[in-house]
């Protein structure tokens, strides 16, 4: 590789890292609108289709009085709940009491735009489109409750055409698993082919600083059978998948948290609905369900925290971003490892040091066969440079003659490879782990490093973030090449050295400081392995060998 090649690799790699920094200068991202100004209640989201009642005119039971719009408050150890009588039942606010924003408020997953959620619809016996939205009853006096030591209910009742409808919900302490109960009197005197759809309007709310960052995660799912039912990244245009079958729940997410909508009956289909509004992606999702006297739901909403999301039993994991499939079972070995020992230590960076500790003494031996490999070749070199010169203009007496050279001194060329690809799956792990795992979301370290799923930003100038751990490990990983190298390395050789030390520093650059931190610790571990326990490897010939037997 020449120098030109290696130029113009550098030049692109600084142009893939800048460029985003560049159209944040040039052309800041629009901020999403505040609460107090977002969708009324009464404009549509997203346009209407003939799979559920349309949000715009919808035949509603008027027939009832007007009821005034009620709101109660549950508070259950975990989070702080407001359900409002509008939909028999919609979260107006969800604040969750152990997770922080940027700003020291506690996150509220609900904000203007998701405020109508859990809207039922169906379609009369006359082909006309309901959506059951106000006259509902709040069926309690009091305006708060306390799920502490058991388990507590909410109702809402209505009548359509005479008939009663009923939504109840029952909350649970400590948890974040609510159930939801519907009962229809007579449906079969006004619901069209025995289906109505229970509705999520609006997605979540945004709680992460790096908001950009956040609306890449952002998503709607349906699961049907063992297929995981999700649009394409939405656009202006709506995007949309409606399929039937067995539907086992639909759901929302955002980077850290999710609404999951979990029948105890599947669902006879499902559709997932994605647009963008403001440059926020926005997802609908609607569960079509068989009527029955009463139908019965799981909704959990809260925290994509990996134990609780494989309790729940319903597969709801498939939404969590655990990496590409072959390196998810090393991914969740981190995870549990990490949490384990924390347990212990109540600090992930400490964790991490030791975590990065222990995988050096699990590489040790083959780390310790990878510098050996690396001196022997070093010393080799001469000889390879002659056999280069001698076989300049016949490639393939020239791969015969270092194979021969090779074999001949008991090197093996590929020895120093092994603990590098060992290392590699272990890095990839600790991306996905600390970029979109909630468990070490705003996990300090010290000083400036307070969280380890974001870049250890100090300060910034002009809008470019100043990033102290990837100059860290930069700068480890140029030292431990640097003793690696042999004395007599060609100009190529040292320019493909700085080259690739440049290349990661970019690379890591933007990459979660936890990351940075176990490669920076194991960087200096392996320098001080190589440099002081380590043993120079000399190398025996089989020649040399038999001559010292005879003596």
């Amino acid at each position: 590789m020449d120098r030109k090649t290696l130029l113009a690799f550098g030049l692109i790699a600084v142009v893939l890292i800048l460029t985003p920094w560049y159209m944040d200068l040039v052309a800041p991202a629009r901020a999403p609108l505040p609460a107090d100004t977002s969708r009324s209640d009464t404009s549509p989201l997203i346009p209407p289709t003939a799979f559920i009642a349309p949000e715009s005119s919808p035949q509603t039971n008027s027939e009832v009085s007007p009821v005034d719009e009620k709101t109660i408050s549950i508070n259950n150890g975990l989070y702080t709940a407001t359900l409002s009588s509008y939909n028999g039942g919609s979260f107006t606010s969800f604040v969750l009491n152990n997770f922080d924003r940027y700003d020291s408020t506690l996150v509220n997953l609900i904000d203007g735009r998701s405020k109508k959620n859990m809207a039922i619809s169906f379609v009369s016996l006359d082909g006309e489109n309901v959506r059951l939205e106000n006259g509902w009853r709040l069926l309690s006096s009091r305006q708060s409750i306390s799920v502490r030591s058991k388990q507590q209910n909410i109702s809402f009742e209505t009548l359509y055409r005479g008939y009663k409808i009923k939504k109840t919900y029952s909350f649970y302490p400590e948890s974040y698993k609510i159930a939801l109960s519907l009962t229809f009197d007579h449906p079969e005197k006004y619901i069209s082919r025995g289906q109505y759809v229970l509705s999520w309007f609006g997605g979540l709310a945004p709680t992460e600083k790096n908001i950009k960052d956040e609306f890449t995660y952002f998503k709607g799912y349906a699961y049907l059978g063992d297929e995981l039912l999700e649009p394409g990244a939405p656009s202006d245009q709506l995007s949309s998948e409606n399929q039937s079958g067995n539907t086992r729940w639909t759901a929302i997410k955002t980077k850290y948290f999710v609404s999951a909508l979990i029948p105890q009956s599947p669902g006879i289909g499902a559709e997932v609905r994605g647009t963008t509004a403001n440059n926020r992606p926005l997802y609908d999702t609607h569960l079509r369900q068989a009527v029955n006297s009463t139908n019965m739901f799981d909704l959990y909403f809260g925290p994509l925290e990996y134990k609780r999301i494989v309790a729940l039993g319903v597969d709801l994991e498939k939404t969590m971003n655990l990496g590409w499939t072959v390196f998810r079972p090393l991914g969740r070995l981190v995870t549990w490892s990490l949490s384990k020992m924390y347990a212990f230590i109540p600090n992930y960076g400490v964790v991490v040091i030791i975590f990065a500790f222990l995988v050096k003494i699990l590489l040790n031996p083959l780390t310790k066969k990878q510098f050996q490999s690396t001196k022997r070749m070093q010393a080799l070199q001469p000889q390879i440079q002659r056999i280069k010169e001698k076989y300049k203009n016949d490639p393939q007496k020239l791969n015969k003659a270092q194979m021969a050279l090779f074999k001949e001194k008991g090197v093996n060329p590929m020895g120093g490879c092994l603990p590098l690809l060992l290392q590699m799956p272990i890095l990839i792990s600790f991306f996905t782990v600390f970029r979109s795992t909630i468990e070490f979301r705003g996990a300090p370290f010290f000083g400036w490093i307070t969280d380890l799923s974001s870049p250890d930003t100090i300060t910034t100038i002009a809008g470019f973030p100043i990033n102290i751990l990837p100059f860290l490990m930069g700068i480890t990983m140029f030292l431990q090449q640097k003793l690696m190298a042999s004395p007599d390395s060609g100009n190529q050789q040292k320019m493909m050295m700085y080259f690739m030390n440049v290349f990661f520093l970019f690379l890591f650059y933007t990459f979660p400081s936890g990351l940075n931190l176990y490669y920076s610790v194991f960087n200096i571990l392996s320098i001080i392995q190589q440099k002081y326990l380590t043993p120079d490897a000399t190398i025996k010939t089989p020649s040399s060998a038999k001559l010292k037997n005879k003596k």
